[in-house]
């Protein structure tokens, strides 16, 4: 239990409220005639267990006043308005502004806070900025094998052991974000307006992130944040009863004052060997790590976009913009291992001694456009054509990476220049409609979308979509609406070679530019027979099917299924209620190959046997419902919903490397059992990943007179969840294990969690 509400409190908003009972309505000032608003002032409370960061993930729900206030002026001449919220917390927000007619001022101040966890801890501590140190005689002990001696732990033996590294400094993991934003807009002219507006946001606080490279080990650290985004946006707009046409100027910049993490790694203390060529998967690397953050970067966008009505209903309109994308971030030296950086190493890989250049110098250049064209010359039909062309054109310049480090511990010269990705889409899309029935209208379209990208297995995709769909709207009883798509996509330039850089296999395709069939479709009718009640059902249903010449590997289907059905019902004016059910089921199929590099071994490469396959299965169910009681009851507004819903996520696996693994036995003569000996099964299969939320809502209004009112609220919240990447200590459910098999991590992760905010508050109104 982290809050409670104090007798204080509670007897101090009473003696208040009997207070405003007794003078009634207070007398405004004469400087604030005209105004009128709200003031909905109190105290809020909270009792929470479990995984409570979960429960306030982007609220600030600490103890303390409840602030909610609202102003505003509205004359024949201008218009005024301000919005406080939440004021000195966390998510504090406020927003202004003001117009007259000729020019409209806006301005606001937003936080929203990011709560990952409040059960987190780490044995590194951060000595500066960005670098994360452990203990080196711990780190050294762990390094030399001490007897007894558990850093990481390796096996299930190690698992009953404390690593070392558990005594750790425990903190809250959480981040912010702060946005300021204002904007101006004046009509120069009856036809004329310039607007003008600017933001500034900041994230500031830490998020975990895994931070592995160069180790043969998991590390998960709080990186720390602090960086800003400006965003600048100018426009000139001319525009009458004929069309309009729009300049505009957009530029963002964004600024990381944070360049690099280092990190003690929690298995070295000293730096090896550079030419060892398995220091990776064996542990002999460095003993710290580095990893580059987002880099600093800016980008400007000149668009002009523009619209003319012509006769019998038609309209063209269309944008244009070209984007200019620069990023010059100071790079990061090869390698943070002393013993490759230095002379010796440089007489055998002359390339490691210094970078090619030393700044980024990354640059590029986009052209967008979308033109549009609509006509409804009669009542009977409609026509729609979009056409839309995307270009990213990379203008980086080479960097010669042909001699480079691996994993940061083995200097090699297999690399190979970098190179520009670039990618270049047309999309066309053409839509009739026809007015078949009185309120219905059948659309028929058809879209043709061309993807054109280097780098990449496929430099070609091709999507050509087929759609229909009816709509019935206005009549009085039915409301009506099917839809149906069917793409078909199709791959061309296919690249085996980029497949085998990657040492991946040449079947593989991946799911973004694998050939595929999808067809999707949704049914909504909304049946009102009578004013006071309406009855709602939907079902939307899809299938990717992925296909190819030579597609063995990656995903090779998923289907989506929803349901909902609901009704509201209005019996009386003020009184309404209502459900809503829903169910989905979400089903995928993917297949994989467990093999080592052609000429290692046997031939696990090519044999079938190491194939396994992985079925996703997840099934939720939701449920909503509702009260709106809205003076109801004399002098009173209640309001109560709840909503429920529930997961079951399950991961099946199958195949014959499954069964090898499942019994020990290989089934291809010559290959190893998968097993060490004397181990009859070494498959464990995932555990199902579920949850259940419950959400409960009520809010109490009672207004002692016109103006004055007393308010009521109460939330609460509960999520009981089970998932098998969320460890705890043994026999300790809800407190985080950081040292668990092959990592060190915060302890972040989804946990169960009761919480509970209870709100009592002064209402005026004036």
């Amino acid at each position: 239990m982290r809050i409670k509400l104090t007798i204080a409190t509670g007897a101090l908003l009473l003696a208040s409220a009997r207070v405003v009972m007794a003078q009634q309505t207070p007398a405004i000032p004469q400087t604030l005639a005209g105004l009128t608003g709200t003031i909905d002032f109190g105290f809020r409370s909270a009792s929470n267990t479990g995984d409570t960061a979960h429960y306030e993930r982007y609220r600030d729900l600490r103890q303390g006043v409840f602030s909610q206030f609202v102003f505003g002026k509205d004359t024949d001449r201008s218009m005024f308005s301000v919005r406080a919220e939440n004021i000195g917390y966390h998510d504090q927000r406020y927003i202004a502004s003001y117009s007259d007619g000729k020019a409209k001022i806006t301005g606001s101040w937003d936080s929203i806070p990011l709560n990952y966890s409040y059960l987190t801890s780490t044995p590194w501590v951060e000595t500066s900025t960005g670098v994360f140190a452990l203990d080196v005689d711990t780190r050294r002990a762990v390094q030399n094998k001490v007897a007894g001696v558990v850093g990481v732990p390796q096996n299930a033996a190690q698992l009953a052991t404390p690593s070392l590294f558990r005594v750790a400094n425990s903190f809250d993991l959480q981040s912010r974000r702060d946005t300021a934003a204002a904007g101006l807009f004046y009509n120069a002219t009856s036809d004329l307006g310039v607007n003008l507006s600017f933001s500034s946001t900041k994230k500031s606080g830490n998020q975990p992130y895994g931070m592995s490279f160069a180790f043969n080990n998991a590390n998960e650290l709080p990186m720390p944040l602090d960086n800003r985004t400006n965003d600048v946006s100018a426009g000139l707009e001319w525009a009458n009863a004929q069309g309009m046409i729009r300049v505009g100027w957009d530029g963002s910049w964004f600024d990381n004052k944070i360049h690099e993490i280092i990190w003690d790694n929690p298995l070295r203390a000293t730096d090896t060997n550079p030419f060892d060529p398995s220091g990776y998967s064996n542990g002999n690397g460095p003993a710290r790590g580095r990893m580059s953050m987002p880099p600093s970067n800016s980008m400007n966008v000149v668009s002009t976009t523009g619209l003319y009505k012509m006769p019998s209903h038609t309209t063209i309109s269309g944008t244009v913009s070209f984007t200019a994308m620069n990023q010059n971030d100071a790079l990061i030296p090869w390698t943070i291992n002393p013993v490759i950086a230095n002379p010796t190493v440089y007489k055998t890989f002359p390339g490691l001694a210094t970078l090619p250049r030393s700044t980024a110098e990354a640059k590029v250049h986009g052209l967008n456009a979308m033109f549009n064209f609509t006509s409804r010359p009669n009542s009977f039909f409609g026509l729609a054509m979009r056409y839309r062309f995307n270009d990213h054109k990379n203008l980086t310049p080479e960097f010669d990476a042909t001699e480079y480090v691996r994993f940061d511990a083995v200097p090699e010269e297999t690399g190979s220049p970098t190179e520009r990705f670039n990618i270049r889409e047309n999309t066309f899309d053409l839509t009739g409609t026809f007015n078949i029935l009185p309120h219905t209208a059948l659309r028929v379209g058809y879209i043709y979308d061309d993807f054109n990208r280097t780098g990449r297995a496929f430099s070609d995709m091709r999507d050509y979509t087929l759609r229909a769909s009816v709509d019935t709207v206005g009549n009085q009883y039915l409301m009506l609406r099917v839809t149906y798509d069917h793409t078909n996509r199709v791959g061309s330039g296919f690249s085996e070679a980029s497949l085998e850089d990657g040492g991946v296999q040449p079947g593989l395709r991946f799911y973004d530019e694998a050939d595929r069939d999808r067809n999707k479709g949704t049914l909504l009718f909304v049946i009102t027979p009578v004013e006071i009640l309406d009855f709602t059902f939907s079902v939307a249903a899809g299938k990717d099917v992925y296909k190819g010449e030579g597609h063995e590997f990656g995903l090779l289907n998923n289907t989506n299924t929803a349901y909902n059905a609901g009704v509201n019902v209005n019996p009386l004016k003020h009184v309404a209620f209502g459900a809503n059910f829903g169910y989905e089921k979400f089903n995928s199929l993917q297949n994989s190959r467990n093999a080592n590099p052609p000429g290692s071994d046997y031939g696990s490469w090519t044999d079938p046997n190491r194939t396994w396959f992985l079925t996703n299965d997840e099934r939720v169910h939701n449920f909503d419902l509702y009260l709106d009681l809205n003076k109801a009851i004399r002098n009173t507004d209640i309001r109560f919903s709840y909503d429920y819903s529930d997961s079951d996520n399950a991961f099946v696996h199958s195949g014959p490397r499954i069964q090898e693994l499942l019994t020990n036995t290989a089934l291809t003569p010559g290959a190893p059992n998968p097993c060490a000996a004397g181990v009859a099964s070494c498959f464990l299969p995932l555990p199902n990943v579920t949850n259940a939320w419950h959400r409960v809502t009520a809010d109490l209004q009672y207004f002692l007179t016109a103006k004055v009112g007393l308010g009521f609220g109460y939330w609460y919240e509960r999520l009981n969840v089970t998932d098998f990447a969320t460890i705890d200590l043994p026999g300790l459910s809800g407190t985080p294990r950081i040292d668990y098999l092959g990592e060190i991590n915060t302890g972040y992760g989804n946990r169960p969690y009761k919480g509970s905010t209870a709100f009592l508050r002064l209402l005026y109104h004036f």
